[in-house]
């Protein structure tokens, strides 16, 4: 059974973040796309929630709580709020908080079989519970029955049966790329073969098939993605098809590193130049920072880290907030922490987040204000 307790000193040890700042830039790099902290749960009713999960072709990870219960709190508290899960659950799920003592609860309870708080379902578009967890768990815990249940629900093996057999359908071949998206297995080649077959199609679901699809901006669908840039943007609004092609964007800069190949890096930004000219030369600048980053070419990212903050934090606190959290976790320079020290102070003055005042406390004790590291970590300790 889950159970919390605050902690007098939040400050990981440094050798040990250098040791892992690969996986820092990596979620910096996921932060560029979606500012916000933690899961994210839907604001409409379940019927609505259900629809999404169909359309989405994602399942629902769905809270079951009560007002009154402790765990519950515990959760939505130093759980939820998480950057990695949110990455994950974000991505993978459509999440769910049910207070089962109001509104649709009492029913959702009962049909359920929920007696005790919190339980964790996940749940198919069809309504059916493909994993369940009475009790509440510490973050590790609740990612391992994400995955779980990504494995349950996961249909692919039947498709996949029939494409062995050689079974071509276009309808079987869509339905196959989306059971392999919801078990989070790679999609690429089936979803191509899809697109292929749809010839000229340019019809609302199918330019949804492409937004969906588009995972990485060095493929052939972000060049469809891009060639409906127009009629995307009128369907999903600017700032969703926006968010969509950074994140693409950010899974070539890894690729860039990964394969350390800088052509890649070089393509992302093209691809940015094109799905979003307005964005490009801020996120030119940002692939670049941690591009070399990543490389530990750390003269060249504090120098351009520098100007980004220079250029485009001025007047947005979560740029500002990115600029310093990259150099609190990755950065030993004693000047540009101290630049940062301002950046994040600038930052949280504007926006009295958690996330905000941890990096900015991070920052005070890496530059040895202990004093007022103290006074922020009190301040921290009585945040929701």
């Amino acid at each position: 059974m889950f159970t919390c307790q605050l902690k007098s000193n939040f400050i990981p040890n440094f050798t040990q973040h250098m040791k892992n700042f690969l996986f820092v830039i990596f979620i910096c790099l996921a932060a560029f796309a979606d500012a916000q902290e933690g899961i994210q749960f839907f604001g409409g009713s379940w019927d609505e929630a259900i629809e999404t999960a169909k359309k989405e072709h994602k399942l629902i990870f769905m809270d079951a709580y009560a007002e009154w219960c402790g765990p519950c709190k515990r959760m939505a508290k130093e759980v939820f709020t998480q950057k990695e899960l949110g990455d994950f659950f974000n991505k993978y799920f459509i999440n769910v908080k049910m207070d089962m003592e109001k509104g649709e609860g009492p029913k959702l309870a009962q049909k359920f079989k929920v007696s005790a708080y919190p339980t964790l379902f996940f749940i198919d578009g069809a309504g059916e519970v493909v994993n369940v967890q009475v009790g509440g768990v510490n973050a590790e815990q609740l990612l391992g029955l994400a995955k779980v249940s990504m494995n349950k629900g996961d249909k692919s093996k039947n498709f996949e049966e029939e494409y062995e057999n050689g079974n071509r359908d276009p309808e079987m071949l869509k339905a196959y790329a989306y059971a392999l998206m919801v078990s989070g297995k790679p999609t690429m080649k089936i979803a191509n073969e899809y697109i292929k077959s749809q010839g000229e199609n340019s019809s609302d679901a199918f330019l949804e098939f492409i937004f969906d699809f588009a995972t990485e901006a060095d493929c052939s669908i972000f060049d469809k993605l891009i060639q409906h840039r127009e009629k995307l943007i009128k369907i999903k609004g600017e700032e969703v098809f926006r968010n969509k092609a950074e994140k693409a964007c950010n899974e070539t800069v890894k690729k860039a590193f990964n394969f350390l190949t800088k052509s890649l890096l070089d393509e992302a930004k093209k691809q940015m130049k094109l799905a979003m000219p307005s964005f490009a030369a801020e996120y030119a600048l940002k692939a670049d920072i941690i591009y070399f980053t990543m490389v530990k070419d750390f003269k060249k990212a504090g120098a351009l880290i520098e100007k980004y903050a220079s250029k485009f934090g001025k007047s947005n606190e979560s740029k500002l907030h990115f600029a310093a959290q990259l150099v609190s976790q990755s950065f030993e320079d004693k000047k540009l922490n101290l630049k940062a020290e301002k950046w994040a102070a600038a930052a949280y003055s504007k926006k009295k987040s958690k996330e905000f005042a941890k990096t900015y406390a991070v920052l005070l004790m890496k530059n040895g204000k202990n004093a007022e590291y103290k006074k922020l970590e009190e301040e921290i300790k009585k945040m929701n």
